[in-house]
């Protein structure tokens, strides 16, 4: 979230002229003036889409001239489109990064497809990155030619942030007390979102009870909080609690494991039972990843 004046990303734009609002009430629209494209305001997944579209504008640095709304998908179905797409070139004949957007509370499984849509619509117009956006919940993914990732990967390839202005892509998202690059604070309704988020996934759609879900979500926590508060950790070091970008989910969950098995040792008596869930899926939302547990 930008720092001026706590405005949102898509409020700036707003405000710079890049986008604007045009009718009222249920005919209301937003229109992106530099691609000249106009969507229904009232659609949940357009709210997604415009303020993640200011997001790479104004935090990752894209002009938004080379970046374009609804692009048809070669070698697809006739009317599959991707819904962003950032470019490399002015003319848009260079894809850089193809995005899916979907609404904030898709499920698990939605949210799955929609990453397989992304990566579809990245192999047809031949782009390095996909990604798929549901409000917190991210996934980025690389296919670029520096390691040559099948068609199918989607663990090893992972991709933590995206790229500054076509740049390299980050190692680790967060560090200590690095400007810019540290934990912030969220707002108490994305938090309270991204808390649901996590509890449907731990959940499973009803396969565990929602107080045995809590309780490993308290696990969770309780490790990401004390990585924060770990006096050892230097200023500009990377989080441990996070995701390494090209780790695999595997070798992440060994690490959550580990510092779990660090505290338990320090404090016996806060929990005494072991993790009883794989950490890949949960690990993927915002609120363990990416925001300051505060």
């Amino acid at each position: 979230m930008p720092a001026e004046n706590h405005k949102t990303y898509l409020e700036l734009a707003i405000e710079d002229g890049q986008a604007e609002f045009t009718h009222e009430g249920k005919t209301e629209r937003i229109r992106y003036i530099a691609a000249n494209h106009s969507e229904r305001w009232t659609d949940p997944e357009e709210k997604i889409r415009a303020e993640f579209w200011a997001e790479l504008i104004y935090k990752y640095e894209y002009d938004p001239k080379r970046i374009k709304f609804e692009v048809r998908v070669p070698r697809r179905t006739p009317n599959d489109s991707a819904d962003l797409v950032i470019y490399k070139d002015d003319e848009a004949k260079d894809p850089y990064f193809v995005f899916e957007i979907k609404r904030a509370d898709i499920s698990d499984a939605e949210f799955t497809q929609a990453i397989e849509q992304a990566c579809g619509n990245r192999s047809g117009l031949d782009a390095p990155f996909c990604g798929a956006i549901a409000g917190l919940t991210r996934r980025l993914l690389r296919f670029d030619d520096r390691k040559k990732y099948p068609p199918g990967e989607r663990d090893h390839n992972h991709l933590t942030d995206i790229p500054i202005r076509y740049g390299k892509p980050p190692e680790w998202r967060f560090y200590k007390d690095k400007p810019g690059q540290d934990l912030s604070a969220v707002p108490r309704e994305e938090l309270r979102s991204a808390i649901r988020k996590c509890h449907q996934t731990l959940w499973e759609g009803g396969r565990r009870s929602p107080i045995a879900a809590f309780g490993e979500f308290c696990k969770i926590v309780f490790v990401k909080y004390r990585d924060e508060k770990n006096p050892d950790h230097l200023e500009g070091e990377p989080y441990a609690f996070q995701r390494r970008s090209e780790e695999s989910s595997d070798h992440l969950a060994k690490r959550i494991f580990k510092l779990y098995a660090t505290e338990q040792e320090k404090e016996p008596g806060v929990f005494t039972d072991q993790i009883n869930r794989p950490l890949a899926k949960v690990t993927q939302e915002d609120l363990i990843l990416g925001r300051k547990s505060s």
